[in-house]
């Protein structure tokens, strides 16, 4: 067991590296590197962007040519709407497509479907048989 000394060193210890990784990570985000001034700083910067905006990296990663990040995510915004609105994409409700493809019976309802549809061609193909063997005879006229 920890005597109450030890929890409270070990509590200290524990709080002063969470700040000292705090700080060196804040550190890190603001800071320019060593014997440069601010002016080159900011041009290494503007160019740093100007080069992730042509090669589309960075915040213009999958930002389609002549859109701004912004105007990306505003259409990546306004489009889940849409599809949450009319139930399309990850809205979908279609649990019977999903059950379809999940069955590996046979599958009886297309077969009935199909086995309907066969006897009545074959029935319509009769009937045009029929038709056209006991049709109207024309009566035959004799002269004599």
């Amino acid at each position: 067991m920890f005597t109450s000394t030890t929890q409270k060193i070990a509590t200290l210890l524990a709080a002063l590296a969470v700040m000292a990784a705090a700080v060196g990570i804040a550190q890190a985000a603001t800071s320019k590197p060593a014997g440069m001034s601010q002016a080159e700083y900011r041009a290494l910067t503007i160019r740093g962007n100007a080069l992730n905006e042509k090669y589309r990296l960075g915040e213009w990663k999958n930002v389609p040519q002549g859109m701004t990040p912004a105007e990306y995510r505003a259409l990546m915004i306004r489009g889940e709407a849409l599809n949450k609105q009319y139930g399309l994409g990850k809205w979908s409700t279609s649990s019977s497509v999903a059950t379809a493809a999940v069955s590996h019976g046979f599958a009886w309802g297309a077969f009935g479907i199909g086995a309907v549809a066969m006897l009545g061609l074959v029935l319509l193909a009769g009937g045009v048989v029929a038709g056209s063997r006991h049709g109207r005879e024309t009566p035959r006229i004799r002269t004599s």
